[in-house]
């Protein structure tokens, strides 16, 4: 996953310099730490459920089960909404508390909106894959991961520019939230059969 990361920052980063110059590189720095403010506490919720889910899986309190992924997934997509939502609303404010260079806030912010766009469904996506390791089925999550980076996002980096030309740098920018939107719609299907399948309904 360590390798997956660094080849996908890697490609973006030359995308970026490539279409937008180091305005845009400085731009991403900023961005990918305030994916951070959202995708962290997700992240924890998630985490917090993994033991939850395992113990009772394991006693047979599927009920249990089933109530502790809906509310996960209820707070953790509602959260990465919110959240997204506030910082594609009003970039700004947020892009402010990494620097005061005006050219550098005024490209920043515009690449926000588009960037964290898919964040809004991307809480749900982390959800299913934590529950993955949680009910001893980890090389689902490994390969959703994998999936997001490695087979949507990175071609993605590269296809889009081309398919969008007039967009240059934002058409970089949109590989994020295209991967993560695909992302999520695909594992939520396999996630759905997936629990209808390991986590029985008990009458």
């Amino acid at each position: 996953m360590e390798v997956s990361e660094s080849a996908m920052l890697a490609c973006f980063n030359n995308q970026l310099l490539r279409f937008g110059g180091d305005l845009a590189v400085e731009s991403m720095t900023i961005l990918f730490s305030l994916l951070d403010f959202i995708y962290l506490p997700i992240s924890g919720i998630s985490k917090g459920a993994q033991p939850i889910l395992s113990y009772n899986y394991g006693a047979g309190r599927y009920d249990r089960v089933r109530r502790t992924l809906r509310l996960s997934l209820i707070v953790g997509t509602g959260f990465s909404l919110i959240g997204s939502l506030f910082m594609m609303t009003v970039p700004r404010p947020y892009i402010a508390l990494f620097t005061s260079d005006l050219a550098l806030l005024d490209t920043a912010a515009k690449m926000l909106p588009v960037y964290i766009a898919g964040n809004c469904v991307l809480g749900a996506n982390t959800i299913f894959q934590q529950s993955y390791n949680a009910l001893d089925e980890g090389i689902k999550s490994f390969f959703f991961a994998f999936f997001r980076k490695m087979i949507l996002l990175i071609p993605l980096l590269y296809i889009l520019p081309a398919a969008l030309p007039k967009w240059g740098v934002m058409s970089v920018v949109l590989a994020e939230p295209v991967s993560d939107f695909l992302t999520t719609c695909a594992n939520s299907v396999v996630f759905m059969r997936f629990v209808k399948k390991k986590v029985p309904k008990q009458v």
